[in-house]
């Protein structure tokens, strides 16, 4: 279940990258030519999906350290081992 939720959650982050690209993209090309419509098509329309899956990046990253795995894999990440 650990690597499930890992491999959603990066998957959703790579399409919150590329999303984020588009909207700034569009908005950058509807600024060029110098329609405003574009721009607000960027901003609004393409933003909400962006958003979206912004947080379900997040959910899934946050639920992952409930699993048995994923708590293991912090609680190993935490122990400081430097005695100094």
């Amino acid at each position: 279940m650990s690597s499930l939720l890992s491999a959603a959650s990066r998957i959703c982050i790579v399409v919150l990258v590329i999303g984020g690209f588009v909207v700034t993209f569009t908005q950058v090309i509807g600024i060029a030519i110098g329609d405003a419509d574009t721009v607000v098509f960027g901003g609004t329309t393409l933003f909400a999906p962006v958003c979206v899956i912004a947080g379900l990046a997040g959910i899934f990253a946050f639920l992952r350290m409930y699993t048995k795995e994923g708590r293991a894999e912090v609680t190993r990440d935490d122990i400081d081992t430097d005695e100094a």
